[in-house]
């Protein structure tokens, strides 16, 4: 069974621990070199047709957002007003 980072963390028992755990991780990443990675069974993409600029989504999620979080902030000024000091 493979583990993630986060896995790896909650075993801690505290939170120095996991401090320890976290900086030993790290260190690690560091050490780690790129050219051990292998490519070799990841096809190249050669055909970029279908590739869409990202930023018209990411300017709709954030005014998605923003209305949101309005509304949160509108309901929360609401409840506040009528709930009794």
């Amino acid at each position: 069974m493979l583990m993630g980072i986060s896995d790896v963390l909650a075993l801690a028992k505290t939170p120095q621990q996991r401090e320890e755990m976290k900086q030993r991780i790290l260190e690690g990443l560091l050490r780690f070199d790129d050219s051990y990675i292998d490519f070799s069974d990841i096809p190249e993409v050669t055909d970029f047709s279908r590739f869409k600029p990202l930023r018209p989504r990411l300017e709709a999620m954030i005014e998605h957002n923003r209305q949101v979080n309005a509304e949160r902030e509108r309901k929360n000024a609401l409840q506040a007003e009528t709930l009794p000091d």
